[in-house]
């Protein structure tokens, strides 16, 4: 059986799977329903059953919103749940079954049973994102989950279809549905190294998608009387302003202005929305993605100069208003708009293909006897730490803060030792909490205040029976290539590694319960 090299870009309005074929070019997979993407929309039927995609998007006017899940991927690694007949699903679950869904169809055409793949995630993911993530591919029927940084996917496929172009440091402007990522890498070859990133998790097509809803709403409230407030409460209308208001974007891509129809109090109502007035509602939203590229290229004390291409993906990217915000910022920008809706889930397929041509660490050629040799064409890719990782600390004064100990845009893999000590004779524990976001400009290990960090998790150090407070407790804190951190302790000659634990992790048994609900999943 075929061991198919799998990279899925799970996104927030539209998810897309890629393989790579006989010739060893990535291939975007169609789906049940004959598409390059699936819409990640999740419909719970009356009769038990989930549907997920364009059925479900399609479908979604029959039913109460409660029933229609969309933009999960913003709620990813949030408390987080919905309640559908008696049976709750975080967002870990609810992205599990959009990867089902995928997985699905593509083991139906290629008489398979995929259990590895490599899956995307915004740069700016933090610790329990990306956590998140992996849990969903588990969950989704995955044995092997690797989580790479969109942005780097889609600098490997550019790099890809660009490899005679040499060497290039590139800016890569990610614009999806739900999330925002500027990132900048050199590539050279096979070899990718990202060197900054910075973004909005809550920024993407979506809120562009509001911003059209509202005139929309100021429009039809104008023709029939009705008060805006009053439409805001029709569930029907709601859900046909969520699908009408990307078909208007997307028209608004190519057209100057575009017309639609929407049935309030009994009217039907004819509207004409411009782009004028669309960029007018959306030049604050497109104005923070600008600002987030010049806080990025200001973090390594670069300039637009020293950039050899901006590179948009992400579908909101097509928006002529992007290219023209940019170019106003930054004139001398070398803007290419480079396959958006696809290089991501390409590359990761390549960068899944790489992986699979890696020999494990400690493995050796059965002939020389060597150390094993990678097979031609594994990538060598580097990403950054996206948050700065710190723990909290009481200190002399009985100040709580946060002392950083790993910093944002350091080039991952990348440990940081430190010594601690214990509070009194004999402790057997010691508490740890970490946390990220804190202090994102300091980079000299300047105490935080907690308030500007948010948690991510805390282990609890178990500790000799003997120790004294002049005990060197010896703290190795790794954060791993896909940008996750684990911390090994060493103690009077005691050993103990340990994962960051959390309560929005999920138990061994709650996977297990939640890998049969995904029988649920059909193609309606």
């Amino acid at each position: 059986m075929t061991d198919y090299c799998i990279g899925i870009d799970l996104g927030t309005t539209y998810s897309c799977l890629a393989y790579i074929d006989e010739d060893g070019d990535p291939v975007v997979e169609k789906n049940f329903e004959q598409e390059d993407t699936t819409p990640s929309v999740i419909l719970f039927n009356k009769n038990g059953e989930i549907i997920v995609g364009s059925p479900a998007k399609d479908m979604s006017m029959m039913y109460p919103p409660e029933r229609v899940i969309t933009a999960i991927k913003r709620q990813m690694g949030q408390d987080y749940e919905v309640d559908i007949d008696g049976e709750k699903y975080n967002p870990i679950m609810l992205s599990a079954v959009i990867l089902r869904k995928m997985i699905n169809d593509f083991n139906e055409n290629h008489g398979c049973d995929v259990k590895k793949a490599v899956i995307t995630c915004p740069a700016y993911f933090g610790q329990n994102e990306r956590d998140a993530t992996k849990t969903a591919g588990t969950i989704a029927g995955l044995d092997d989950v690797t989580v790479i940084n969109e942005p780097t996917a889609a600098a490997i496929s550019f790099g890809f279809g660009n490899a005679a172009d040499g060497k290039k440091r590139v800016l890569v402007y990610d614009l999806g549905g739900g999330t925002f990522d500027v990132t900048v890498l050199e590539i050279d070859g096979s070899s990718f190294t990202a060197v900054a990133t910075d973004g909005e998790r809550l920024l993407g097509g979506k809120d562009w998608d509001i911003a059209i809803s509202k005139i929309i709403k100021e429009k039809v409230a104008e023709e029939t009387g009705m008060e805006t407030e009053a439409l805001d409460e029709d569930s029907e209308i709601t859900q046909a302003l969520i699908n009408d208001s990307e078909t208007i974007k997307k028209r608004l891509t190519t057209a100057e202005s575009t017309k639609g129809t929407l049935t309030a109090g009994g009217q039907k109502v004819v509207y004409t929305v411009t782009r004028d007035e669309f960029e007018a509602a959306t030049a604050g939203l497109v104005q923070s993605t600008v600002e987030i590229i010049e806080r990025v290229l200001g973090s390594k004390d670069f300039t637009m100069a020293d950039i050899d291409d901006v590179i948009l993906v992400g579908g909101s990217s097509r928006m002529p208003q992007v290219k023209n915000a940019i170019l106003a910022k930054f004139p001398d920008a070398q803007i290419k708009v480079f396959d958006p809706d696809q290089s991501v889930a390409k590359g990761a397929s390549l960068f899944a293909k790489s992986n699979a041509g890696a020999p494990v660490e400690g493995t050796v050629d059965p002939v020389t006897g060597e150390a094993a040799v990678a097979a031609e064409g594994v990538l060598s890719v580097h990403n950054v730490l996206s948050k700065t990782f710190g723990i909290k600390a009481i200190y002399e004064d009985g100040t709580e803060m946060i002392s950083n100990i790993i910093f944002r845009n350091e080039v991952l893999p990348i440990e940081s030792v430190k010594t601690y000590y214990p509070v009194d004779d004999g402790q057997t524990t010691i508490k740890v909490e970490i946390y990220e976001d804190a202090a994102m400009n300091d980079t000299d290990g300047k105490k935080t205040a907690v308030i500007d960090a948010a948690p991510v998790g805390e282990f609890m150090m178990e500790l000799p029976a003997d120790v004294t407070k002049n005990t060197p407790i010896t703290v190795k804190f790794t954060a791993t290539d896909e940008g996750i951190l684990i911390a090994a302790v060493d103690c009077m000659d005691e050993h103990t590694d340990y994962q960051i634990e959390n309560d929005l992790k999920m138990s061994e048994e709650d996977i297990s319960k939640s890998q049969g609900l995904m029988e649920k999943v059909t193609n309606g």
